[in-house]
């Protein structure tokens, strides 16, 4: 009866020549449609689950509440003015699964926690949940050039630091106004797009590697060099900056960074695989959620070549110094992740920015853009305790450090996934 009520209606008539289109070709057609366009979204959706590391056992109702107490803490210690050694603030354990802390990091434990504060020291807990108080020096990001690589890279580093004829991930790049810097090509990435069509390979790594951030939007002399231009060895562009976060120095911590990412089109000419030196190919990636303090990572970069640590910290809220303007930034919920010893002395260093951490089975994790290679000259050998407290009992020190931003969140804002 439906097909009965169907009809046929002109579209075109020139002399002996009559078009038509008929109801049912029109419904036939747009349910073909439909069915396609239904298909193509489940089909997006059990990929982009299929790529997901499954959650661990975490008590997301804790987390979720110990995070809203450190967010409280942050408002008020990492705000300006407030502390001269006070330089971030996250959440780690101090025994089993969902014993959380919250840790407050500072410079030097023998100054004054807050400025007029006197000799008064941290309170054990805030809200019933224990603070912990740990010695570290402050982070920077990581593109200066690093002269004299450490012994465990030396084996790598003239490889991973020369012109390659095809390009993968861990290796020397970044922008060629960078002039005399060194920074990492992280790994491949495809860019988000609603409409199906062929995926063009991308690299990724940080801005502060890919961009000029004294820039405010890409022009046609954001090329990607590789190696760096900070290398002695001859480079040549491999790629062009497509997009990259903004990085806001020195602002109010009510507009914290979230990502210190970028990605650049590599030219179709330039041959690639997909993979990292002594890890392989990322199989897919853990949401920021579902990494656990205490889990085992690795990363290949363009200084430290491979290194392993753990996470250390997670929702961590630094304050991170950019060497280059002597400027700070403020993020916002990264991972620290503190070197494996006595295997690896340091996690990463100055030229590492833009590594991509993994875990055991290559889920992608995070984006190192920060951390602490090795110690500032005032801080090296023995010094005298000129602050006003002592050294406290038991002080638990963080060095050799990396800071990454959390994978999930560089996919979501830079709306791209990885190349698996």
């Amino acid at each position: 009866m439906v097909i009965l009520a169907f009809g046929k209606h002109l579209i075109w008539r020139r002399g002996p020549v009559t078009w038509f289109y008929h109801d049912e070709t029109t419904v036939v057609v747009v349910v073909l449609v439909l069915v396609w366009l239904i298909w193509s979204f489940l089909q997006r959706y059990r990929r982009a689950q299929a790529l997901k590391r499954p959650p661990h056992r975490t008590n997301y109702r804790l987390l979720n509440r110990v995070v809203k107490i450190k967010n409280d803490l942050s408002s008020r210690y990492l705000r300006p003015g407030f502390s001269n050694t006070i330089h971030a603030v996250g959440i780690g354990q101090l025994g089993g699964a969902n014993e959380y802390c919250i840790q407050v990091f500072v410079s030097d434990a023998t100054q004054e926690l807050a400025v007029g504060s006197g000799t008064r020291t941290l309170l054990p807990r805030y809200r019933g949940v224990p603070l912990v108080l740990i010695e570290m020096p402050m982070a920077g990001f990581l593109s200066a050039p690093a002269l004299n690589p450490p012994v465990e890279c030396a084996k790598y580093a003239q490889g991973i630091r020369k012109q390659q004829d095809v390009i993968i991930g861990g290796i020397s790049g970044a922008n060629t106004n960078l002039t005399g810097q060194s920074g990492t090509i992280g790994y491949f990435c495809t860019r988000k797009s609603k409409l199906v069509r062929r995926k063009e390979v991308h690299l990724l790594s940080n801005s502060h590697v890919f961009a000029d951030l004294q820039k405010t939007k890409v022009d046609e002399g954001d090329l990607i060099m590789q190696p760096s231009p900070g290398e002695p060895g001859n480079n040549r562009p491999i790629a062009s900056l497509v997009n990259f976060s903004a990085v806001k120095f020195d602002g109010d911590i009510k507009e914290p960074n979230h990502v210190d990412a970028a990605i650049a089109k590599l030219w179709s000419t330039q041959k690639h695989n997909a993979l990292i030196p002594l890890i392989g190919a990322v199989t897919g990636y853990a949401a920021k959620k579902d990494v656990e303090i205490g889990e085992a990572v690795r990363k290949f970069g363009r200084t430290t070549g491979y290194t392993e640590g753990q996470i250390f910290s997670i929702y961590l809220d630094i304050w991170i110094r950019y060497d280059r303007t002597g400027q700070s930034a403020f993020f916002q919920n990264q991972f620290l992740i503190e070197p494996t010893l006595p295997a690896f002395t340091k996690f990463v260093a100055k030229g590492d920015s833009g590594s991509l951490v993994v875990d055991a089975k290559q889920h992608a994790i995070g984006l190192i853009f920060g951390g602490m290679s090795e110690l500032p000259e005032s801080l090296k050998g023995a010094q005298p305790n000129t602050g006003v407290n002592p050294v406290p009992k038991d002080l638990k020190r963080i060095e050799s450090y990396g800071v990454a931003n959390p994978i999930s969140e560089v996919l979501d804002r830079l709306k791209i996934d990885l190349l698996v």
